[in-house]
């Protein structure tokens, strides 16, 4: 039998699997920060082409950014500091 320090199959198994699961969250955040950025950048370009100031245009790009990027948890958490 293995002890903890020794080879585990198992231990290797999980390791890789954890990796991998890591490496798609990466993945998709990465995607989610890419679309949320070019979807902003719409928000914005499109609200000034309608004759919106350029102050509310970028408030209105900020706030789609926190609503899509910012998580219910860290806003939770900026308040109370």
């Amino acid at each position: 039998m293995n002890d903890e320090q020794g080879p585990d199959g198992f231990n290797d198994l999980l390791d890789t699997l954890q990796n991998e699961m890591n490496a798609r969250v990466l993945d998709n955040a990465a995607d989610l920060g890419i679309k949320a950025a070019r979807l902003t950048g719409i928000i914005i370009k499109e609200a000034k082409e309608w004759g919106v100031p350029k102050d509310l245009a970028e408030a209105m790009g900020t706030d789609f950014w926190q609503l899509i990027m910012v998580t219910p948890e860290q806003t939770i958490a900026e308040a109370g500091e």
